[in-house]
């Protein structure tokens, strides 16, 4: 692969997309053609603003050479406050000098925006009377991988310690409980900040985590730099011994790590280039993605320029939600992503009923099926008393609905869902993204369907609700409503993207592993930014992480933090696990 060139200060040819900027760059969404109408990048269009399109977004960046002085010498560097807060501050508490350091300008990065540390078997849960079922969630994580390519010994140790990092990060002071918005069965696989998922609220429900860690790591004489861009890896030989940055105020500087680099800054999801290079799957099917906008990849771009070897190659995680017709990055919670997620008649091109899934554990699911129709692209159909209709449905998570008598509803940024689901259903209406007709045959036009499709699915779902069934294409019998009174309403959806699971590949150390299959002395990964622990080609939506998501990220973050200062317990295979 053709290396990036950099200039004396290792920053590429072109500018790293973070906030604002990358919205406007990467927007566009990857739906196939056919019967979906997603819309991709056209060939030739510039990937980001400027004046040439010199080097892809893709391509890998060169480590530096050791600088003639450094302008800061620590123990351990992490790049990233979301799960690299828990590596940060398990680090700084073994006794390390810690600097962490954060592009945005608070702490959390994507992870704030998560609701549930899918973990079992912590103090809290088994307090609470609740079974401790890690084993299973391991041996599940295990069964999605491809037979004989499996990184057991990884999937295995991080599974096995994310219960010692709630257990250990609740010891510290913050106070967590099982999960209330997973359904009947949530609290036994999932445990989140106590009394924040009041009426149903799962939105940023762990930004209180992270802000929780910040204030731990001052505590314990950590330095935490926001703002600041990292942009170089700073290698001597074969070791990573330090990075190079862009500090608040635009300056350059150095900062040494003696006992190593932990690189905990997210996936890829809003980079374009990165997608269609590594995760082809979801540059082509998913409509958009909810990730964040600071999710650029510039941190994986350069653990592969300094040799690491990449895993994970096409590897996932999506939900229902994307939108036909949305900016790429679009927030899971916008009232008409809110309203479309809903249990409403679906139908793909054809006419065929789509199975809906109610139940939060098959939210990915339901990405998966969406993916799976024509074009990537499913349609749902509603009537004019969809207001009266949806609140009905008592949905789980993120398909809760969002109403601003919600308790602590400030914590949700109100310029991107209004705090009302309500008015960013009528803002998605308005814009275009859910089509409004007086009739059926003029939505069907609006949604580029032939009429009969769409007025014989409506016939066939309002006879069926009439007949009561206690369910219909798997949604409960308590949920049913007819489509009868115009206007009509309806809306092209596929799936949103959750995370990307393609990065640095790692031993189960988090240590990254290079080209060369030896490990990079200095440079570990953890979260999106490593790779290969879904498995190969682990596509259509589906990513089967051990303890998922932002645990996943916290997990092997601080396992990264517990063996740089030589406190990782050394592994081995469980008992149930042997037995097996």
């Amino acid at each position: 692969m053709k290396k990036e060139t950099v200039d004396a200060k290792g920053i590429s040819r072109r500018s790293f997309l973070t906030g604002s900027a990358a919205v406007m760059a990467l927007a566009g969404a990857g739906a196939l053609t056919g019967c979906g109408k997603g819309k991709q990048r056209e060939e030739g269009e510039l990937a980001s603003t400027g004046e040439e399109q010199a080097v892809s977004e893709a391509e890998n960046i060169e480590p530096l050479a050791v600088p003639s002085s450094w302008d800061g010498e620590y123990d351990v560097i992490v790049v990233g406050s979301g799960g690299g807060l828990f590596g940060a501050v398990r680090a700084a508490e073994l006794g390390a000098n810690v600097l962490c350091i954060e592009k945005s300008a608070s702490v959390g990065g994507a992870s704030k925006e998560s609701s549930i540390f899918a973990v079992s078997g912590t103090k809290v849960q088994t307090e609470a009377g609740l079974p401790d079922i890690t084993a299973m969630m391991v041996k599940g994580t295990l069964g999605k991988q491809t037979v004989g390519a499996s990184r057991t010994k990884a999937i295995v140790n991080v599974g096995e310690t994310a219960k010692r990092t709630m257990d250990w990060v609740s010891d510290l002071g913050l106070e967590l409980e099982p999960t209330t918005t997973g359904g009947p069965q949530g609290g036994m696989t999932g445990v989140s900040p106590a009394g924040k998922e009041l009426d149903g609220l799962a939105a940023r429900t762990n930004i209180y985590a992270f802000t929780f860690l910040e204030e731990k790591l001052k505590e314990l004489g950590g330095t935490m730099m926001l703002s600041t861009k990292l942009t170089g890896l700073v290698k001597d030989g074969d070791a990573v011994v330090g990075i190079q940055v862009d500090d608040v105020d635009g300056k350059t500087k150095h900062f040494k790590a003696n006992k190593g680099v932990l690189l905990a800054t997210g996936g890829m999801c809003s980079n374009r280039d990165m997608l269609q290079r590594y995760i082809p799957s979801a540059y082509y099917r998913v409509k958009c993605s909810s990730a964040g906008t600071q999710d650029t990849g510039e941190g994986i771009r350069m653990g592969l320029g300094a040799g690491a070897q990449l895993g994970g190659f096409d590897s996932y995680q999506a939900f229902d939600g994307g939108l036909n017709d949305a900016p790429w990055d679009y927030y899971i919670y916008n009232g008409d992503v809110q309203l479309a997620r809903q249990a409403w008649l679906t139908i793909d091109c054809t006419g065929m009923p789509i199975t809906y899934y109610p139940d939060v554990a098959n939210y990915a699911l339901q990405g998966s099926t969406l993916q799976s129709c024509p074009g990537a692209t499913a349609y749902r159909f509603f009537d004019s008393h969809y207001e009266e209709y949806a609140p009905s449905f008592d949905q789980q998570c993120c398909r809760h609905l969002i109403v601003p008598t919600m308790p602590d509803i400030d914590r949700i940024p109100e310029a991107m869902i209004e705090h009302d689901w309500k008015l960013g259903a009528k803002r998605g209406i308005e814009e275009g993204r859910i089509k409004k007709a007086d009739t059926l045959e003029e939505l069907a036009d609006e949604l580029g369907l032939d009429p009969s499709v769409v007025t014989a699915a409506v016939k066939k779902w309002n006879e069926d609700v009439a007949a009561a069934p206690e369910s219909l294409n798997g949604i409960p019998g308590a949920w049913l409503h007819p489509i009868e009174d115009g206007p009509f309403y309806g809306v092209a959806i596929g799936s949103i993207m959750f995370s990307s699971q393609v990065g640095m590949l790692t031993d189960e150390n988090m240590q990254v592993i290079s080209e060369r299959g030896t490990l990079i002395p200095g440079l570990y990964a953890s979260g999106s930014a490593m790779g290969g622990l879904c498995g190969p080609d682990s596509s259509y939506a589906i990513c089967k992480q051990p303890q998922g998501g932002v645990c996943f990220a916290a997990t092997t973050s601080f396992m990264a933090g517990e063996h740089m200062m030589g406190e990782l317990p050394e592994f081995t295979m469980p008992q149930y696990l042997l037995e097996a």
